[in-house]
């Protein structure tokens, strides 16, 4: 076994085709008839320790751990190295407990329904009782949910629960074997070869096959339980006549066994019960029950794990409005964004030096600074703005220290670890502020996101906060005033955020004064028997008509206002400049060295979590000089030429071909570029084994197939 380990790739292994001709290598003479051929020397592998370690074994053992290698081309002090491990170790568990739970509490509801459903079913004796759980499009995304149902129904019982996914599900056969060898609790043998194998369950030693549901009634009287649960994970994807018969052999065995089917649906229920036969739907007793969309759960885990205050690495708003794009357009599952959160942290902590400043005060110190990371916080662009912003507010002596002293340089970058923590709490209050005023009906997300990129400042022109502030009425102003009251005092605890009554004493005292104030008004109105109403109210303007030359001119006009009015409009006036001056922040790239705490890079996202394998082997194919940088196809600017490789050749001839590829034309044209009339000179033998290995090489990257209609062509897979 260690031998197979030991040896090394080699190009020859997966070749189609050899040209055999070993006298046209002068490198090396032939060796004599009668030694034996030397062994090729084996490349020594580091062991599996060392590479799941991310080490070398010759490396002193606590210096790497975990695959976190030195930056600085290896003059990372072994400090700064363990502590950008710990910061990650520390994170990133303590965030995806917080998003599991997220998950889970999302799908307690959906829990609830279902088992209340099949307990309430359980006397249930000529029907099988169903469970519909619509799951939406993201049924792949859904495996968190069917693991709480097994955990859920099965917790005190004897109750058996099958998961059962199409990929598991080829045949009737093969799926009342996993049902039954998932569903009993002893079974005997294996099945390697997919020979009929007998399964002992009985105490007599009787042998079932391991398809017989009697085996399954056998285990089940033993274990003195009747009930059996089948979870159909994406019901959608299973054929219906396997369905048909499934449903129609449990039926048949429901006086003995209990069965019960849940059914993952991603459409609608009519559209699944259409696929069923009649005879077969009227086994079914069923419920519908809808589980939590996506876009309700994404939002949770977004302020769960990436806008709240324990989320250590802050993603900046570039990057997140392509993982949320992402989301919305791939119909991609919550774990593929939880991935991508994950990843995030790893590109962060793992290549950059500087993620050391994450950290609290009391780990971070001048001696783990060092030169190298002064250099690089110098080479941040945020540093250069904040240098060229000191010169032009002239604080020459603030500029200058920055670009010469390091220890000046030291003292600012530890004082950013307050002003990060001051700038996310306001960031996090605003933005709370905002969401519990109900003014406006944009997600959290895209709050989130402008906050970071825009800033936050409701007296520009682009804010839409005040505009509905000013026409509420006096009603809706005193219950904005009692939510925005609430939210100080409660705070959010999604975001993690504490309340901030005693913090914000002045704006509490402020809002209950305005309120307080409104609510006199009314009453004093309600006695004069008067409807108060603002300047900005729609009452308060009022349509007016004049005739000029018989011609009918329609002009607005404001309608009198009373005292109670006018004062009503001054303490609305006052509400929005208060709720203004909270309400505020600076977007991110305005901070200074925000590099350290922020990741906004797209490019190795992208790479991972969108790959685009497609494009690549086109653009490769297409201008191989690009990739192999060969001066004979330096020349050949997009076009075909003889010098390049001849898978190349054929990609051109491909990309000009239809449907259906003659392969002898294919060839005529290829040996007419490349034969002995051409430049290179090459046989027609040579150049039949380059054409069969080329083409095998396009076979394999998924551009032809061979042609079922014609024995002589290639059918064209892909249209670039």
């Amino acid at each position: 076994m260690a031998e197979k380990e030991d040896n090394a790739f080699q190009e020859d292994d997966h070749r189609a085709a050899y040209v055999f001709n070993p006298l046209s290598d002068g490198t090396a003479a032939a060796p004599s008839a009668g030694a034996a051929p030397r062994p090729a020397k084996r490349r020594r592998l580091p062991s599996k320790k060392a590479a799941l370690s991310g080490g070398s074994e010759d490396q002193p053992s606590g210096f790497v751990s975990a695959g976190f290698l030195p930056l600085f081309n290896g003059l990372e002090s072994p400090g700064a190295v363990n502590l950008r491990r710990e910061l990650f170790e520390a994170a990133w568990p303590v965030l995806e407990g917080r998003v599991q739970n997220v998950l889970r509490e999302a799908n307690r509801s959906t829990l609830d329904e279902v088992s209340t459903f099949l307990r309430a079913a359980e006397g249930e004796k000529d029907k099988i009782p169903a469970g519909f759980i619509i799951t939406g499009p993201n049924i792949a995304s859904q495996d968190l949910l069917f693991e709480q149902l097994a955990e859920t129904l099965c917790k005190g019982s004897q109750t058996r629960f099958v998961r059962l996914r199409s990929a598991e599900a080829p045949n009737l056969k093969a799926t009342l074997r996993k049902i039954i060898r998932d569903a009993t609790v002893r079974v005997t043998g294996d099945n390697e070869e997919g020979d009929d194998v007998e399964v002992s369950v009985g105490q007599d030693g009787r042998r079932y096959l391991d398809y017989d549901l009697e085996a399954l009634h056998v285990s089940l009287k033993l274990q003195q339980s009747r009930r059996v649960i089948i979870a159909f994970q994406d019901s959608e994807a299973f054929d219906n006549g396997l369905l048909t018969d499934l449903i129609a052999l449990f039926h048949s065995w429901h006086d003995r066994i209990q069965f019960s089917v849940l059914f993952g649906i991603a459409t609608s229920v009519e559209l699944f019960r259409a696929r069923l036969l009649k005879s077969i739907a009227r086994h079914l007793f069923g419920a519908q029950f809808d589980v939590v969309q996506t876009g309700a759960v994404l939002d949770s885990v977004f302020k769960s794990a990436v806008a709240g205050s324990h989320a250590l690495l802050r993603l900046g708003p570039s990057l997140l409005r392509s993982l949320v794009e992402r989301q919305q357009d791939q119909v991609a599952g919550i774990q593929v964004f939880i991935s991508s959160l994950k990843y995030a942290y790893m590109c962060h902590l793992y290549a950059n030096p500087l993620s050391i400043l994450l950290a609290d005060d009391a780990r971070i110190n001048r001696e783990l600074l060092q030169a190298e990371h002064i250099e690089a916080a110098r080479s941040l662009e945020s540093f250069k703005t904040h240098v060229e912003a000191s010169v032009e507010a002239r604080q020459l002596n603030h500029a200058r220290s920055l670009l010469d002293e390091d220890d000046y340089l030291v003292e600012q970058i530890l004082e950013q670890a307050r002003k990060r923590g001051d700038y996310l709490l306001q960031l996090l209050r605003s933005l709370h502020l905002i969401a519990a005023s109900g003014l406006i009906s944009t997600p959290f997300t895209d709050l989130y996101i402008t906050a970071l990129s825009e800033g936050i400042d409701l007296t520009s022109e682009k804010a839409s906060v005040l505009d509905p502030l000013q026409r509420l009425g006096p009603d809706e102003v005193i219950s904005l005033i009692h939510r925005l009251l609430s939210a100080i005092e409660n705070g959010s605890p999604e975001l993690d955020l504490q309340g901030w009554e005693s913090d914000g004493d002045e704006l509490v005292a402020s809002l209950s004064e305005i309120r307080d104030e409104v609510e006199a008004l009314v009453e004093h109105a309600k006695d004069n028997r008067k409807v108060l109403k603002s300047k900005y109210s729609a009452q308060s303007r009022v349509l007016r008509t004049t005739v000029v030359a018989q011609k009918v001119q329609l002009s607005h006009d404001t309608a009198t206002l009373t005292d109670e009015d006018k004062a009503f409009t001054e303490a609305i006036d006052r509400l929005a400049g208060l709720f203004s001056q909270n309400v505020n922040c600076e977007p991110v790239a305005s901070l200074f060295l925000h590099e350290a705490w922020v990741y906004d890079s797209k490019s190795p996202y992208r790479d991972v979590f969108v790959p685009r394998p497609g494009i690549t082997l086109s653009r490769a194919l297409s201008r191989p000089n690009d990739y192999l940088g060969c001066t004979c196809c330096s020349k050949a600017n997009g076009t075909v030429t003889a010098t390049m490789p001849t898978t190349a050749v054929l990609y051109h001839l491909y990309l000009e071909a239809g449907a259906l590829i003659n392969v002898a034309d294919l060839w005529s044209a290829y040996y007419a570029l490349v034969g002995d009339e051409s430049d290179i000179g090459m046989d027609e033998r040579t150049a039949l084994v380059h054409f069969y290995r080329a083409l095998g090489e396009l076979r394999a990257m998924g551009f032809v197939k061979q042609s079922k209609k014609k024995a002589d062509h290639i059918a064209k897979l892909k249209w670039i």
